[in-house]
C-alpha cells in the first residue's frame, strides 16, 4: 500500500554489537539515493507496489569502504554562499578603503 504523507519517516539506527548501521524508509527520495548505492548494502529488502518501490530495509556493515553520517552540518551550498557573501564584502571593504 501506498504510504500517506502523515505515515512516511526514515529510521537510521546504528548497532554496536553488530557495527552495522540498519535503515528502514518510505520516503520517496531517501529511497532513491539509497537504492543508487545499493551495492554497499549487505541485506536490502523493497517492499513494492504496482512495480515501483515504496519502501526498504537495509543493513550496511561495510563500515571500512561505506559510511553514514547521522549528525547535523551545514549544508554545502550554505557554506558556499556565505564564502561567496564573505567575499564579496571583503571586496567591498577594499574598495573603500583603496580610494
Amino acid at each position: 500500500m501506498a504510504y500517506q504523507q502523515e505515515e512516511r519517516e526514515t529510521v537510521v539506527r546504528y548497532d554496536e554489537q553488530d557495527n552495522a548501521w540498519y535503515i528502514e524508509t518510505n520516503v520517496r527520495r531517501h529511497i532513491s539515493k539509497f537504492l543508487k548505492m545499493a551495492k554497499a548494502f549487505e541485506e536490502l529488502h523493497e517492499e513494492k507496489e504496482a512495480g515501483r518501490v515504496v519502501s526498504i530495509r537495509a543493513k550496511l556493515s561495510d563500515l571500512d569502504n561505506f559510511s553514514v553520517s547521522p549528525f547535523v552540518r551545514n549544508k554545502r551550498k550554505g557554506q558556499t554562499n556565505n564564502l561567496i557573501n564573505s567575499r564579496i564584502d571583503f571586496e567591498a571593504q577594499n574598495q573603500l578603503f583603496n580610494r
